[in-house]
């Protein structure tokens, strides 16, 4: 085990987004970071501060990052930070760096060697992950190499740092409970590592599919799908289990073969529990062209749902809805997103989640009976931009189709800023970038940049309004959001989100208010229900939603 010594302890610098991608949740105290001093390695400039991002690497997952990193801190004292540079100083190795990093600044001094750290080198895509002396026996050398070698550093050099992160969250998140719960022994933690590798060296080779563009990989047609839905999963299972040879079945949609690549060369992340699945228990909950494999509304992540429908062509994962509802909190919690969408209705026991219960139009709503239109329509955008790059309705549509769709961040933040320099006066990019900040990455202090640039544009429509109104929501300052949203039922009386949601402000503020306000909270919020109730288009399930949740906090 490699050790450095440290003025009294090691940390480790930790390379993280808090998106998606990351499916951690705001708290309503959650600030971006102001902007950086130039690099001194001298001096940490901010001892609350987790994410040092001197090469604007990670500008797209700020806020996200640094709220996840401050919650590592709070939930398993582990002071994990995250040191972009544009290059290394002359002179100095990557390895010399680090440990003059964690020196210098005393990164984990304060916490009985528990820290962690990740240091990125812009220029050489250089990734160096270090760990203090508490955590060694979890954090492993063979789980370092494997960050620094086949996972996070890998998806840098391919200009896909945004996926990588994600993956090193998860991976950061899972043994950080090892150390929290305790219990472990070296032998099972040598397995875990054994299995990673064996995995990681699979996905290095498979890497290459995700340089370029590869919304471009969906040329060749899927095959058919299954009969069923435990059909499709139990074929999917032996797929990537490397059993499925001789079977003729394609249980991936274009969409989920675009995000995940051929179901018979899987990357690690998706089997490592693949035991687990094979040998649980699970229903099938079905409602017409939807269904849910389901192990129950009990913890662990290994144990949150998959989502398939019926494609028109047989059943499918459905990897676009899969990742706008499945959201996965804080281990080994996970929840499922509430709105009007499909697969929703099938899973009422599980832990209800608002992080992204956006006012979505039916255009911006994927259906996955349209989802190998969608991909040759892509494709055909792609083909467009090839021959002229500055197609201004070409770069727009792409835009919309690959956010609707959950495309990876290397695919759609080149298409934001595209549209943007395409597009200067259109509403569109800013609408689309302030979408994506939320589903893919909870940015709702970034996202809210993006929107009011949005009612800037186009102040008439009600769905900036609306969005500005769940931003401010999700950041827990109410008397600003229920303004927002009195200027959305101003243009559109018949505005039942922006009701149903002034519910939510107002018994927020009576739960936290005493004596008349009180009363008059409550009783504000049970108007705005009434008035949701009495819209021409009401939303049933989102009104019985509010019901059980104001019942239990009014």
């Amino acid at each position: 085990m490699r050790k450095h010594l440290i003025l009294m302890m090691l940390s480790v610098v930790v390379v993280i987004s808090g998106a998606v991608v990351w499916s951690f949740i705001a708290h309503e105290d959650d600030e971006l970071p102001d902007d950086l001093a130039a690099f001194d390695l001298e001096t940490r400039p901010q001892s609350n501060r987790y994410l040092f991002d001197y090469a604007r690497a990670l500008r797209h997952y700020e806020e996200g990052a640094h709220r996840y990193l401050a919650r590592l801190m709070s939930r398993f004292q582990i002071e994990a930070l995250i040191v972009s540079v544009p290059a290394l100083p002359a002179g100095q190795r990557l390895e010399t760096l680090a440990v003059d990093l964690v020196n210098q600044w005393r990164i984990g001094a304060q916490h009985e060697g528990r820290g962690l750290l990740l240091l990125l080198v812009d220029e050489t895509k250089q990734v160096k992950l270090e760990v203090g002396y508490a955590l060694e026996d979890v954090f492993t050398d063979a789980f370092s190499g494997y960050v620094e070698d086949l996972q996070l550093g890998p998806y840098y050099r391919a200009g896909d740092i945004g996926t990588g992160l994600i993956a090193v969250m998860e991976m950061l998140e899972e043994r950080a409970q090892f150390k929290d719960q305790g219990g472990y022994t070296p032998e099972l933690i040598a397995q875990s590592d054994a299995a990673l590798l064996a995995g990681g060296a699979g996905a290095a080779r498979d890497l290459p599919r995700y340089t370029g563009n590869s919304s471009r990989t969906a040329a060749k047609p899927v095959g058919r799908g299954a009969r069923s839905p435990e059909e499709a999963w139990e074929f999917m299972l032996d797929k990537w289990a490397g059993d499925g040879a001789d079977i003729d079945i394609d249980p991936y949609t274009e969409m989920t073969r675009l995000a995940m690549g051929p179901a018979d060369k899987p990357d690690p992340r998706t089997t490592k529990w693949l035991d687990h699945w094979r040998e649980a228990d699970y229903q099938v909950l079905r409602d017409g062209d939807y269904a849910v494999i389901w192990f129950g509304a009990i913890d662990g992540w290994e144990n949150s749902p998959f989502l398939f429908c019926n494609t028109g062509d047989g059943w499918k994962f459905d990897i676009v809805w899969q990742r706008r509802l499945v959201v996965m909190a804080d281990n080994p919690k996970w929840q499922v997103a509430q709105g009007p969408y499909p697969y929703v209705g099938l899973m009422r026991e599980a832990w209800q989640s608002t992080a992204k219960d956006l006012p979505l139009s039916r255009e911006d709503l994927y259906r996955c009976a349209d989802d190998a239109a969608i991909a040759a329509r892509m494709a055909g955008l792609h083909s467009a931009l090839d021959r002229d790059p500055t197609d201004t309705a070409a770069t727009l549509e792409l835009l919309r189709l690959s956010v609707n769709t959950n495309q990876r961040p290397a695919i759609v933040r080149p298409l934001i800023e595209q549209a943007k320099r395409l597009a200067p006066e259109s509403a569109e990019p800013w609408k689309y970038s302030a979408l994506y900040n939320v589903t893919a990455f909870f940015q709702y202090r970034t996202a809210m940049r993006d929107i009011e640039r949005f009612i800037a544009l186009r102040p008439g429509d009600p769905f900036g309004h609306d969005v500005k109104g769940f931003l401010l929501y999700r950041l827990g300052e109410y008397q600003d959001s229920i303004a927002s949203l009195e200027h959305a039922v101003e243009l559109d009386p018949d505005d039942g989100y922006a009701y149903a949601l002034m519910a939510r402000d107002y018994a927020l503020l009576a739960r936290a208010a005493s004596g008349l306000n009180r009363e008059r909270y409550k009783m504000q919020a049970l108007a705005m229900r009434q008035k949701a109730e009495r819209v021409p288009a009401v939303d049933g399930q989102r009104l019985a939603w509010l019901d059980s949740w104001i019942r239990k906090r009014l």
